[in-house]
């Protein structure tokens, strides 16, 4: 356990035994003592962020940063001297949890779902990863063998395919990952995939999806991966997308996240067609119900999904599949313009680093229309000391791309007015004149990784020399 000041520690400690205490007793406990560590956790100090020095290129502000940062440490030293790492709570929480290994048999589906999410809560303050990979053991031996047997109990015929979802869900967040126990437990969901109903197809994707995640994390893993067959995945999505009616808006955009990044692998071309007109009709029917920052993922993600279900059309040069892409890609615009324009409507939260990765998988998916990208262009403009040096970087090549596109591309002068093109041009020129002006109000000598940029774009570093001082100016 990680250390804690003894001001926000309470003595939990059981009134019962635990030779004579009963499983739900127990359980509760548990999960009275995991839930005031993690309430606890929200006082803690971070020494890493309070100590942290910038990179900061002038000497005699490192020095006044360092300066600043001994005296936070003086004084953090008073708040972290009391501590108790022998309390009562920390010394007994495993002997809590051994107890409960033992009622295990007592605790059913409902019970081990919460002794498992108790432990969830306490994951980052666990020092001894060996006592957690014990207890887990036991658990996993419990499910594969002693389970099946008992007659007493019954753990798996009171189990629904909801409780084996949560459960192949809580051990993905505990970082176990053990091969027997995930594909037994994927193996009952799909022995009982017709008992399921849609919000537990969602969310079995998403845990799905968070475990190959964090098993691409850990290096060196050596057990085997467990997958999915496409006839279980197929079968998921078109149940998923036939009673789209009876989802939340959450568990809608869920669905649409993972079906952009597993969809090409998994589905075949007219199932990728039927999928994606489906649910272009009811997201165009219910487009005003989802929040901006729905909005936001649906947009990333419906690029990525019209990419692969129309990139076998677009590589054959037949006039009907050209006519029948130009359609699609019409289709795909305005649908990608509602949900612009309701997202730059009901925004008010401003989230610059999200707005700048929509802005950036639009340009990266030809998508130009200035009309609807104004808003974040100059909503980022307005921002741009909120962002790191690399993204400030990343904003300025995408203005400096969609100002040459306006200037380059054929297609859209055909199709956009010649004023209008004018007029575009001068406010992206505007909008990188303001972010420069902003730079070199920041920085007396410019770093380095702007000048590469500058110089590669032809945007010069002028040093007019005035009588009283040097001037560092950038032009366009």
């Amino acid at each position: 356990m990680n250390k804690i000041s003894s001001l926000f520690v309470k003595n939990l400690a059981s009134s019962v035994s635990l030779n004579k205490i009963n499983s739900t007793h127990l359980l509760k406990l548990i999960e009275n003592v995991c839930e005031h560590i993690f309430e606890i956790s929200k006082y803690q100090i971070n020494n890493k962020q309070l100590h942290k020095i910038s990179n900061h290129p002038n000497i005699l502000l490192k020095r006044k940063e360092r300066q600043i940062v001994k005296k936070k440490k003086k004084k953090n030293y008073v708040i972290n001297y009391n501590t108790e790492n022998s309390n009562k709570l920390f010394q007994q929480i495993y002997q809590y949890i051994d107890k409960a290994i033992v009622l295990l048999p007592e605790f059913g589906p409902n019970g081990l779902l919460r002794l498992l999410y108790a432990i969830l809560k306490i994951q980052k303050f666990e020092k001894n990863k060996r006592r957690k990979i014990v207890t887990f053991k036991y658990i996993e031996y419990y499910l594969l063998q002693h389970s099946v047997n008992d007659k007493i109990y019954n753990f798996w015929k009171n189990a629904t395919t909801n409780d084996t979802i949560l459960l192949f869900k809580m051990f993905v967040l505990n970082n176990y990952f053990s091969y027997e126990l995930l594909s037994m437990l994927v193996q009952k969901i799909i022995n009982n995939i017709k008992y399921a109903i849609c919000s537990d197809l969602i969310l079995f994707l998403n845990a799905y999806h968070i475990y190959i995640k964090r098993k691409k994390k850990i290096q060196n893993y050596k057990l085997k991966e467990v997958s999915l067959p496409l006839h279980f995945l197929t079968l998921m999505y078109e149940n998923i997308v036939n009673s789209i009616y009876l989802i939340s808006n959450k568990e809608l955009c869920n669905f649409i996240v993972v079906y952009s990044i597993y969809g090409k692998n998994n589905t075949m071309l007219n199932q990728r067609v039927e999928i994606y007109k489906k649910l272009v009709t009811y997201i165009e029917k219910t487009i005003f119900a989802y929040s901006p920052e729905q909005l936001i993922t649906i947009i990333i993600s419906f690029f990525k999904i019209y990419n692969f279900t129309f990139e076998k059309n677009n590589n054959d040069n037949s006039s009907i599949t050209s006519n029948n892409n130009k359609i699609n890609q019409l289709h795909h615009n305005n649908f990608l313009k509602q949900f612009f324009n309701t997202y730059n409507n009901e925004n008010i939260d401003v989230r610059i680093k999200r707005q700048l990765e929509v802005l950036d998988t639009s340009i990266k998916n030809n998508y130009y229309d200035y009309d609807t990208l104004e808003y974040i262009l100059f909503n980022i403009k307005n921002n741009i000391s909120n962002l790191s040096d690399k993204n400030k970087i990343k904003f300025i090549k995408l203005v400096i791309k969609l100002r040459n596109v306006y200037n380059i591309n054929e297609i859209i002068k055909l199709s956009v007015p010649e004023y209008k093109i004018k007029f575009i041009i001068c406010m992206l020129t505007q909008i990188l004149n303001d972010s420069i002006s902003f730079l070199n109000f920041k920085y007396k000598i410019l770093p380095w990784n702007f000048k590469t940029v500058f110089l590669k774009h032809h945007i010069f570093y002028i040093n007019q020399k005035n009588t009283q001082s040097n001037v560092h100016e950038l032009t366009v």
